[in-house]
């Protein structure tokens, strides 16, 4: 990387020098000072950045809950997480006529409650400012809460839009009812943020004031080249700056936002290119291709493989004969065969005596998985095993005895695999397969078990090219772009509650026909705060109608409940499976020809897709049925049933989902526990990504010059923007 020195401002008094950073094209000019030696980085921890939010004045126990919720534990997630909007609101000492229709901030005493005769009618409060009134109008109010907040006697700040009726000043429904310290942050140009239930704006910005305190100057580590191009302002003030604006100038604030923004993707990019190193900078074990347990594998597959299958295998063989680690996702639609790839090159390490790793989200998917490996190799001497959290603990110690001393030559589990007290004797290969479930860490686990593996994950998430490059941007990609040439269309049709009966009478025509079809609902059990249909109550109704026919599946099943119920599934002693989304992944059952998804306007369009998937694997008509409720259905409810019914291009629904939902929520990554940005958007920063990478790839090409405190620099960045903790399995050197 050259010499990247630090950028302390003048009150440091410290000289400021160019110096050149390295040669790439033209030269790469550094924005750099030198500081004194004995002034070491480590003394910014005293300014308590990342120290709990407990530690800012004011926010207790209970309100430390509230914040970790929105945006963290940590001084600098607070500070990161930026305002949503602005508005301005201005404090008045006196009412005037003049302030009409404006957003106000005014000191009140209370006056008294008026009566109210009507519950229908609205509750009033009268309230006086320097002797003029002022009403405090609610509808729909809490008598009980408003009495408690607004007692007669007391001075409160009321902020609000003044409006007037007759001669009577009034505020309808008050933003804000807050006590008279809370002021300062109350007028003048406001930031905006969301909130949850329990945490107040003013609140908010109050604790936004106290954290700001502890910023302080810290050196820069982008490039003057790139901070006088995009004309940035220094970290430190533009934290400061979008938090405390001084003017509502749109273009301003985005710049702001903007400079943040590459901060967080270089961060992420360093931590990317930094992991691939660390997957591949060791010599792994070349593994040739095995053409004679290929084409046996080949042979028992009842369908020709298509050419982008085979393209894909041709793709990872390749990078499997390398002495280099390979780091590659799969990508395919549902139902597209990125099972059979994987299987199929799997197979290869066997000749050499290494262990290969599939690691699934879900039992029922690990079973599958187990059964259909099993049914295949059945011929052959090898080895597979299956484990899993909820195996019983005998079989258990069994499996992980024969992982540990290299009898199991295939291990099909779930998380349970990289668990701290499983080791492989000699692991090979590492499959993740739907990826987009597990977090960033498991895959780093499970890659540090291993002689350097080769890594494959794949995921049935079709993935736009903008979430391609945020989460991927160490990868190389491959997709399956064809599906099976006997598949066909499936017919999308959505249908209001009120029609379940019809639904339910069509069903009869399965059992006659000896097919299968799935009952999906989004809850296990019937529930006094959800107004949504139990799996157990709609598999009841229905058991009553088609008896025997009708199996239940959920996730407080055991493992053995589960691979029993599946079973009947596939043998047809059950035709019709009572679900949650538990079978999002992992059955596939080609004579599943309906799927119908209950109350389909609680679920988000990408598992809309993903089970819709479960059905259409064979040359049979299928139909995948909506039911909403009518009430229920808002606009962006009605958007996705519209998109899910216009097509089945699974990359199509991604960019959708992707306006709809946001791109965190698609990959899983609430579902992992694992927050990727808090001020990169993926969907309109596609160039500052781009940008970013670039920059991040031209430190890391140089990263073996850098010095100490320039490593400690950029350490600091990674710690700020909460990329370290990736970093605990490797170091940047």
């Amino acid at each position: 990387m050259g010499t990247i020195k630090q950028n302390f401002l003048p009150s440091f008094k410290q000289q400021i020098s160019n110096l050149i950073f390295f040669q790439h094209d033209n030269i790469y000019i550094s924005n750099i000072v030198q500081y004194k030696e004995d002034y070491m980085l480590d003394k910014i921890s005293k300014y308590n950045l990342f120290d709990s939010i407990e530690n800012i004045k004011g926010i207790g126990p209970k309100t430390f809950k509230l914040f970790e919720k929105i945006c963290g534990n940590r001084i600098i997630d607070l500070l990161l997480t930026i305002p949503s909007n602005f508005k301005k609101r201005k404090h008045l000492l006196e009412i005037a006529d003049e302030n009409l229709k404006e957003e106000i901030a005014i000191e009140v005493i209370v006056e008294k409650h008026l009566p109210q005769f009507n519950p229908k009618m609205p509750y009033k409060i009268l309230c006086t400012n320097n002797n003029v009134e002022i009403e405090i109008i609610f509808f729909r109010g809490y008598v009980k809460y408003l009495k408690k907040i607004l007692p007669p006697g007391e001075k409160k700040i009321i902020c609000g839009k003044l409006g007037k009726l007759g001669n009577k000043f009034q505020i309808i429904h008050p933003e804000n009812i807050s006590e008279l310290e809370e002021l300062p942050y109350l007028h003048g140009l406001l930031s905006l943020y969301s909130l949850t239930k329990g945490l107040s704006m003013p609140i908010y910005r109050r604790s936004i004031s106290h954290a700001l305190k502890k910023l302080i100057n810290i050196p820069e580590w982008i490039n003057k080249r790139v901070m006088q191009k995009n004309n940035w302002r220094s970290w430190k003030e533009s934290v400061e700056l979008l938090h405390k604006p001084k003017e509502l100038n749109e273009e301003k604030i985005k710049k702001l936002r903007e400079r943040l923004a590459f901060d967080e993707a270089l961060s992420h990019y360093i931590k990317l290119l930094v992991t691939k190193e660390k997957i591949k900078k060791n010599i792994c074990h070349k593994i040739e291709v095995d053409k004679e347990i290929k084409n046996k594998i080949i042979s028992k597959i009842p369908f020709k493989l298509t050419e982008s299958q085979l393209k894909v295998i041709k793709e990872i063989e390749n990078d499997i004969k390398k002495e280099k680690s390979m780091l590659r996702l799969l990508q395919g639609d549902v139902g597209s065969g990125k099972t059979i790839v994987a299987l199929i090159t799997l197979a290869n390490i066997l000749k050499k005596n290494m262990q290969a790793a599939l690691m699934v989200p879900t039992e029922i998917l690990a079973i599958q998985h187990f059964n259909y490996f099993s049914n295949l190799f059945e011929d052959t001497k090898i080895n597979i095993v299956l484990l899993s959290s909820k195996i019983n603990s005998k079989e258990k110690e069994s499996v992980k005895k024969k992982i540990e001393n290299g009898e199991a030559q295939i291990i099909i589990g779930t998380h349970a695999i990289f668990q701290k007290n499983v080791n492989f004797k000699k692991l090979g290969y590492v499959i993740v397969d739907e990826q987009h479930r597990f977090g960033v860490h498991q895959k780093f686990q499970l890659s540090t078990k291993g002689c350097n593996p080769h890594i494959l994950v794949m995921t049935a998430t079709p993935i736009p090219r903008t979430l391609a490059l945020t989460m991927y941007g160490n990868m190389n990609i491959s997709k399956i772009t064809e599906m099976p040439s006997n598949r066909k269309k499936i017919d999308t049709i959505a249908m209001p509650s009120k029609k379940v009966s019809k639904i339910i009478k069509g069903l009869k025509n399965i059992i006659d026909k000896k097919l299968n079809a799935f009952w999906i609902c989004p809850i296990i059990d019937e529930s006094e705060k959800l107004n949504l249909t139990a799996a157990t109550k709609r598999f009841e109704k229905l058991k009553k109608i088609f008896g025997n026919y009708v199996g239940i599946i959920h996730g407080k099943m055991s493992i053995e409940e589960k691979k029993e119920i599946i079973d009947k599934f596939k043998s047809k002693k059950i035709l019709i499976l009572v679900s949650t989304t538990i079978i999002e992944v992992g059955i596939d059952v080609p004579d599943a020809t309906v799927m119908i998804i209950e109350e389909s306007n609680r679920f988000g369009l990408s598992q809309l897709h993903q089970l819709r998937g479960r059905i259409g694997r064979s040359d049979k008509e299928s139909t995948c049925i909506l039911i909403y409720k009518e009430g229920n259905l808002n606009k962006f409810s009605k958007k996705r049933i519209d998109t899910i019914k216009s097509t089945t291009d699974g990359f199509k629904i991604a960019e959708a989902d992707l306006k709809l939902r946001g791109f965190g929520e698609i990959l899983g990554i609430k579902q992992s526990g694992y927050q990727l940005f808090k001020i990169l958007d993926p969907l309109t920063d596609v160039k500052l990504m781009e940008d970013a990478l670039l920059e991040a790839k031209l430190i890391f090409e140089k990263r073996n010059t850098i010095k100490k405190k320039d490593k400690e620099i950029i350490n600091l960045y990674l710690k700020i923007y909460n990329q370290s903790s990736s970093l605990k399995y490797i170091s940047i050197a």
